[in-house]
């Protein structure tokens, strides 16, 4: 059994709208053994609606699709976390090249699982991309395969969490399989493995993973990882597997700027018959800034509300409503805030800094308090520039997509990164 046949029918039945409410912002698990969907929201009105509007005709499309009655539970959960349907190793088909948002965070990382879908084996073997949470390395790795799975000419894919690679191995001991559970992984043509940081300390699973690695290098099999940090960072993790990891092609994926988050929120928009203000997809873009399944999420809420009421068009007001208990306005980061924090970062005076001085490095801060007003609050460069004491908006513009290139430069990353992290955003 597999989950597939059954969201088919679902989305195909009552859409995109209905399948994000009930599987996008709960978490949401298929146990085939107890013959139990069980959908946890952190939502109590979200509950009721699910409850109401979808639990009936679940039900039914799990009988009609398994041929066996199904328990479906909906449960109030305090925790309030919010991750997305399991999928028992199967690749998510809406994770494609073509969904996937691409900005100046992102772009190279993309570049690069692009180019080894087109050409498994070949030239970067193996990728590795890494960075913080919810930034989109899951969903490159699934484009990838959902391409190969597409082009039909890549047998055997695997897709499997670390974690789900250790529990493997551990049943296929204790059942005394451990050759069956080596062909499994080692006669592969493509391997996604995510987060490889849950391997630290696991000496045994590391083991079998550098001799299956091996085997899938030596035979030209395309090898993919994810990490939240490099391969040189992972403690616990042997020499000899960062060394291999080391060996291929490296890229991350940076926290969005501005502009890619409202991409993002656009992109999503697609999908569905609603429309926004532009000032509502500007607020999420403001205060959803780290994790791009976050800020998913954010809007999907608003999506599910105004569904449920009705709402062709939503307001920043209705907006702000819906997200009261998402959005803290209290800690929201003023202009202030980041002046001071820019000042302190680079040691210079404020009035320095709203002089008309072209020092290199007094430029060189303008341009990045430039950059974080825009990336962090979202503001125009119009207003920018009133801040900085008129300045032209053409000026701040220029400014703002000089720090975006430089980004590049791990210099200028560690100091945008640092202030951010001073303001507590990281």
């Amino acid at each position: 059994m597999n989950t597939q046949e059954f969201i088919n029918v679902f989305i195909d039945e009552l859409g995109q709208v209905a399948y994000d409410i009930c599987f996008n912002l709960s978490t949401t698990t298929l146990d085939f053994n107890l013959k139990t969907l069980k959908i946890v929201t952190n939502d109590r009105s979200l509950m009721n609606w699910i409850e109401s509007k979808y639990v009936p005709v679940i039900s039914e499309i799990l009988e009609r699709v398994y041929n066996e009655k199904w328990e479906v539970q909906v449960v109030l959960s305090s925790e309030g976390q919010v991750e997305t349907l399991e999928y028992h190793e199967q690749l998510n088909p809406f994770f494609t090249f073509e969904n996937f948002v691409v900005g100046n965070s992102n772009q190279f990382a993309y570049a690069a699982a692009l180019a080894v879908a087109q050409k498994p084996g070949k030239n970067y073997n193996p990728l590795f991309i890494y960075g913080f949470t919810g930034l989109g390395k899951t969903h490159l790795m699934h484009a990838i395969g959902n391409y190969l799975t597409r082009k039909k000419n890549t047998k055997k894919i695997i897709y499997i969490s670390s974690e789900k690679f250790v529990n493997d191995l551990i049943n296929s001991i204790k059942e005394k399989k451990i050759e069956e559970f080596r062909g499994k992984y080692r006669k592969s043509d493509l391997i996604l493995i995510d987060d490889i940081q849950f391997l630290v300390g696991k000496e045994r699973t590391q083991e079998e993973l550098f001799h299956t690695f091996n085997d899938l290098y030596l035979s030209n099999k395309q090898i993919v990882i994810t990490s939240d940090r490099p391969p040189k960072d992972l403690e616990g993790i042997e020499d000899r597997l960062k060394s291999r990891f080391q060996g291929g092609l490296i890229a991350d994926v940076q926290l969005p700027d501005f502009e890619t988050r409202k991409a993002i929120v656009k992109k999503k928009l697609e999908k569905y018959n609603i429309e926004l203000e532009e000032g509502v997809i500007d607020y999420l873009a403001k205060n959803f800034r780290d994790n791009v399944r976050e800020l998913e999420g954010a809007l999907l809420k608003i999506i599910a509300f105004s569904d449920m009421e009705n709402i062709k068009k939503v307001s920043v007001d209705k907006a702000k409503e819906i997200l009261k208990d998402l959005v803290n306005i209290e800690q929201q980061i003023k202009v202030e805030d980041i002046l001071e924090a820019v000042l302190n970062y680079f040691n210079i005076t404020k009035e320095e800094l709203f002089s008309n001085s072209r020092e290199k490095r007094i430029v060189y801060t303008r341009q990045v308090f430039t950059y974080l007003l825009r990336d962090i609050l979202g503001l125009s460069f119009k207003s920018i520039g009133n801040i900085l004491g008129g300045k032209d908006h053409t000026t701040i513009m220029h400014s703002y997509e000089k720090i975006n290139i430089m980004l590049a430069s791990p210099k200028v990353y560690n100091d945008i990164y640092t202030i951010k992290k001073f303001l507590n955003r990281n």
